[in-house]
């Protein structure tokens, strides 16, 4: 079961981009249109929490501390995934996004959590590894945007890094419904301060924007707490490689139902990135 959750949540994960994608396409990637994305968006996913948990939220200090700081996180990610697809392709932006998910919350899972790092493990990671090398492809970016890359790196590892620091202290945490409640509450409201303190007002958005922002809301909200759930049972060592991988596959198949046409190179990287997601479940 926890297997079967991240592997939609990979799918949900695969489908957000295209979402972000169209919305930058219409809106820019100027720091009003960050707030607005991640405002709008995380008050669309604190309502589907409250739906799904039926308007029963349990709150602690301990939970409400990691929330604001996963939301600070949260926009530091958006702003620079934005920035990032300025520019880039989205296979540069997928290697530096994947590879951050992955290795962060995985080294923080043996370095604090006791978790083993036994050899199957490094194998499945080094042809995650390969298939995300395979993945890359020329970017037409500049140097100076390097740290955009950097920050969708580190953060989106954070985010990793942040989950499992939550739900490993069982006597402190709020189930996993309401902890993503609690951090989509917290960007809303520094989203919110921020217009109201810099525009006086609240930016209105056009419907293409709302349905993008509402798409990736869904996908966002529902990936993260699959991805809260499974963690419960699952070490971050095993979790975050799987999500990668399948990640990378949906990415792909994705693509081909849109009738682009991948290169070859990404094509085997696809295939190397099943092998190993598959693995990691046994």
């Amino acid at each position: 079961m926890m297997y079967a959750l991240l592997t939609v949540a990979a799918l949900l994960f695969a489908m957000q981009f295209l979402f972000n994608q169209q919305f930058r396409k219409e809106n820019g990637d100027g720091d009003d249109s960050t707030v607005i994305f991640a405002g709008y968006t995380h008050g669309i996913s604190f309502l589907i929490m409250l739906l799904l948990s039926g308007f029963r939220l349990e709150f602690t200090w301990f939970s409400v501390l990691v929330a604001a700081i996963y939301a600070i996180v949260v926009l530091g990610y958006n702003y620079a995934s934005l920035k990032s697809f300025a520019t880039a392709n989205l296979s540069v932006f997928s290697i530096y996004a994947m590879l951050g998910g992955m290795l962060l919350p995985l080294a923080y899972g043996v370095i604090f959590c006791d978790e083993e790092l036994s050899i199957f493990k490094i194998f499945c990671i080094i042809l995650i590894g390969i298939a995300t090398s395979l993945s890359f492809e020329k970017s037409t970016t500049k140097g100076n945007n390097l740290k955009y890359y950097l920050g969708v790196f580190i953060l989106n590892g954070m985010v990793g890094v942040l989950s499992k620091i939550h739900q490993s202290n069982e006597a402190l945490a709020v189930d996993s419904k309401s902890f993503m409640a609690t951090v989509n509450a917290c960007v809303f409201i520094l989203c919110l301060a921020y217009q109201l303190i810099k525009n006086k007002k609240i930016a209105k958005i056009s419907l293409k924007s709302l349905g993008s922002i509402s798409g990736h809301a869904f996908c966002n909200g529902i990936g993260n707490l699959f991805c809260l759930i499974a963690l419960v049972s699952l070490p971050a060592s095993v979790q975050f490689p799987i999500t990668t991988g399948g990640v990378m596959v949906f990415s792909t198949i994705i693509s081909l139902i849109r009738k682009e046409k991948p290169s070859a190179k990404t094509l085997v990287s696809t295939a190397v990135a099943f092998v190993s997601t598959v693995l990691m479940m046994f």
